[in-house]
């Protein structure tokens, strides 16, 4: 019994890995080779350079102080938004082509094929980030002194933090059946109270006590202090502590997210429908 509980559990797991490389590259492919390089181009890497040039010009006039901060943040930002829009709008897509509910019902985990999308999305946000870090070098000579463990562990759990943040906007989006509209809605909001475009200490009060209930704000200052002034561990803990205790409940609870709004979806029978 033992012996057959054990394969059962190999190939469970066999089978997760398999939906979530499979997804990846199906997602990766879609992107690159049907949708055209010159679309990915222009989302990935010519919109994300635009507004850095944007926000870089403005703050080199007024606060150059805070243009290696801009950098560092709109690299971030990449991050920021495929939590709010990839998956969600992904699932649109699928019901769009009438293969939503064939993915409901496959037989792998719903974490593995959504994890797959979710890190197709990583990949092309990874390459953005780079692109701004690139091009903030090269137009405004900004340069880095990274603390790389700092830097290293404000990455993961930031990464951690967006991906339970991911789930519940998807899990939203996929009962109101508008991601898009909805990421769009929020997008602004989130930019703001994230500390994108502007750090979240210099914030005024009344803003700065709703950003602080966010991991975002967190994770950029993290991230701009390791990245530029060579922080150590020690020197970002009281970002990196309420940083990791987003990281540690945001996937639950978006995991928990996901399935009940699932389950309530479903029971309505309208998984598939507009």
């Amino acid at each position: 019994m033992w012996q057959s509980a054990s394969v059962s559990s190999t190939s469970t797991s066999r089978l997760a890995l398999q939906a979530a490389i499979a997804s990846w590259k199906a997602k990766i492919y879609e992107h690159i080779v049907v949708n055209g390089l010159g679309g990915y181009v222009l989302v990935w890497v010519a919109f994300p350079v635009f507004t850095l040039a944007s926000i870089g010009l403005i703050y080199r006039a007024h606060r150059p102080g805070l243009v290696g901060y801009a950098v560092v943040a709109i690299a971030a930002s990449a991050f920021i938004t495929n939590a709010l829009y990839y998956v969600g709008q992904l699932l649109d897509e699928e019901r769009h082509r009438g293969t939503l509910v064939n993915l409901f019902l496959s037989p792998a985990p719903r974490l593995s094929w959504l994890t797959g999308l979710a890190f197709a999305g990583l990949f092309e946000t990874t390459v953005s980030a780079a692109v701004c870090l690139l091009f903030g070098v090269i137009a405004f000579g900004v340069r880095f002194d990274p603390d790389l463990p700092a830097l290293v562990l404000s990455f993961v759990l930031f990464i951690a933090s967006l991906w339970g943040l991911g789930f519940v906007f998807s899990a939203f989006g996929l009962i109101l059946k508008r991601s898009n509209d909805l990421a769009n809605l929020l997008s602004s909001f989130v930019f703001l109270l994230g500390g994108v475009y502007y750090p979240i200490s210099l914030l005024p009060a009344w803003l700065r006590y709703p950003a602080e209930a966010l991991p975002l704000g967190y994770g950029m200052q993290a991230l701009t202090q390791a990245s530029l002034h060579h922080a150590a561990i020690a020197q970002l803990a009281p970002q990196l502590i309420p940083l990791a205790g987003f990281a540690l409940a945001l996937p639950v609870i978006g995991v928990l997210t996901f399935g009940w709004i699932e389950r309530k979806v479903r029971r309505r029978g309208d998984l598939d429908l507009y």
